[in-house]
C-alpha cells in the first residue's frame, strides 16, 4: 500500500506536517497529508484525552487538518488513508549558462528555458505529477536549472514519452537537452537510510503561485520577471509543481488547509546564503529586509494567494492571511475556545499575536520570556 508522507527524513510523518497542510510527491494525485485523516486522537489542553473526527469533536478535527501544528492539542495517533501501492519515477533534466560546459550559449536563452519549463508545468499537474525545480547562480554570470519531473503511475516509457515534448521545446531554442531514462524518484526510496538532514545557518520564505500566474499572458511575464529578478540578486529558487485541488484531496473533505494551496500549482521558495549566526542585529534585519525586497516581488504578482506555514519565513508579513486565509477568524475560534489559557504556543500559529517573546536584541527569535502582548 502507499501512504503520504513527508520527504524529508527529519520530518515527523504525522505531527506538524499534516496540521500545516503536508505536501509530498504525491500531492497531485491525493491531496495534502491534512487530507488523509481519518481520525485523530488527541490530548486538549484541558488534560483531556479525546478522539477527533466526522462525528465528534468535529471542531478539532477541522482544526488540527490543516490549521497549523502546536496549537489545538497533542496528537498521539491518526487513522489515515491507505492508498493502491503506486511507482514513482523521475525524470531529470539540467541545463546552464556560462561555466566550462555549458547548455545555452547566451543569458536570454537560459531564461527562455526556464520559461518554457514553467509552461510545461501545467501539464504536469495536470496529469497528477510533481516536479522538484533549482535555479542559482554559477560563478559570477552563469546560471544552472535542475528538475525532477515525477508522475506517480508512469512507467519508464510512458513517462520518456511524457516530457519529451518539453525537450524538443528546448532545444528548438538552443538548449542542447537530452531526454534521459527514467530513474527511481530520489525522495521515493530510503536513500540516506534514515538519516536526516542537519541545521542550516540561512533563512528562506515561501509563495504559492496559482494558476493564473501561468495561464494569463501578461502575469506569467510578470511572474517569471519577478522569479528572475530573485535569482539574479543571488538567491537560489526552489519551485515545487503540484496540485492538491479539494476534487483530489476528496473524502473527508472540510479542513483547515489554506485556501491558497487548493488553487496553486506551485510552492516555491527562495533559499538566502547569508550565514545568520553571529550577525549583529542590525546585519539581521538588513539582510532580511534584502529578502523581502525580493518577496514583495513575488507577493506583487500574486495578490489572493499565500504561504505554506510549514516552508516560510518567521517574519512573513500579514501572517494570517498568508499562512490561513479566509480560514483564520474560525480557527481562532476554535483556539480560544480550545485553549483559552494559552498552553499550546508557535510563532506565528493561529492566536499567537496574544503573545510576544522579548529579547534582548529584539531579534524575532524564541531566546526570552514568553508574555502577553502590550
Amino acid at each position: 500500500m502507499t501512504l503520504l508522507v513527508a520527504g524529508g527524513y527529519t520530518v515527523g510523518a504525522y505531527g506538524g506536517w499534516f496540521t500545516g497542510g503536508g505536501h509530498s510527491a504525491l500531492a497531485s494525485k491525493y491531496g495534502l497529508g491534512a487530507d488523509q485523516a481519518l481520525s485523530i486522537n488527541v490530548v486538549t489542553a484541558d488534560g483531556r484525552f479525546v478522539t477527533a473526527d466526522m462525528n465528534q469533536n468535529t471542531d478539532l478535527f477541522y482544526a488540527l487538518r490543516g490549521g497549523g501544528g502546536s496549537t489545538y492539542g497533542v496528537v498521539t495517533s491518526l487513522v489515515v488513508k491507505a492508498h493502491t501501492s503506486i511507482q514513482v519515477l523521475a525524470s531529470t533534466l539540467a541545463f546552464s549558462v556560462g561555466g566550462s560546459n555549458p547548455s545555452v550559449n547566451d543569458i536570454e536563452a537560459f531564461w527562455r528555458g526556464f520559461d518554457l519549463y514553467h509552461a510545461f508545468g501545467t501539464t504536469i499537474v495536470d496529469n497528477g505529477g510533481t516536479a522538484y525545480s533549482y535555479v542559482r547562480r554559477s560563478g559570477s554570470s552563469g546560471f544552472t536549472f535542475t528538475t525532477d519531473i515525477e508522475v506517480p503511475g508512469m512507467s519508464e516509457q510512458e513517462l520518456f514519452a511524457f516530457v519529451q515534448p518539453l525537450y524538443d521545446d528546448l532545444n528548438a531554442i538552443g538548449v542542447r537537452v537530452s531526454n534521459p531514462r527514467p530513474t527511481q524518484a530520489a525522495n521515493w526510496a530510503a536513500t540516506s537510510q534514515g538519516v536526516g538532514g542537519t541545521p542550516r545557518n540561512s533563512r528562506f520564505a515561501s509563495r504559492l503561485f496559482p494558476r493564473a500566474n501561468f495561464e494569463d499572458e501578461a502575469l506569467c511575464v510578470a511572474t517569471q520577471q519577478a522569479l528572475r529578478e530573485s535569482v539574479e540578486a543571488g538567491y537560489l529558487f526552489h519551485g515545487i509543481h503540484m496540485q492538491p485541488t479539494e476534487d483530489v484531496a476528496g473524502y473527508p473533505g472540510n479542513n483547515a488547509v489554506n485556501p491558497a494551496f487548493r488553487t496553486t500549482i506551485m510552492h516555491a521558495d527562495l533559499f538566502e546564503f547569508v550565514s545568520l549566526r553571529g550577525l549583529s542585529p542590525p546585519e539581521f534585519n538588513e539582510a532580511h529586509e534584502r529578502l523581502d525586497e525580493q518577496m514583495q516581488k513575488w507577493r506583487a504578482v500574486s495578490p489572493d494567494s499565500g504561504a505554506y506555514f510549514n516552508e516560510a519565513d518567521v517574519q512573513e508579513p500579514n501572517w494570517q492571511q498568508a499562512f490561513f486565509g479566509s480560514n483564520y477568524e474560525r480557527l481562532l475560534e476554535i483556539k480560544r475556545d480550545r485553549d483559552p489559557w494559552g498552553v499550546f504556543y508557535a510563532a506565528t500559529t493561529v492566536g499567537s499575536e496574544e503573545w510576544v517573546v522579548v529579547t534582548e536584541d529584539g531579534l524575532p527569535t524564541q531566546n526570552g520570556p514568553l508574555c502577553r502582548a502590550g
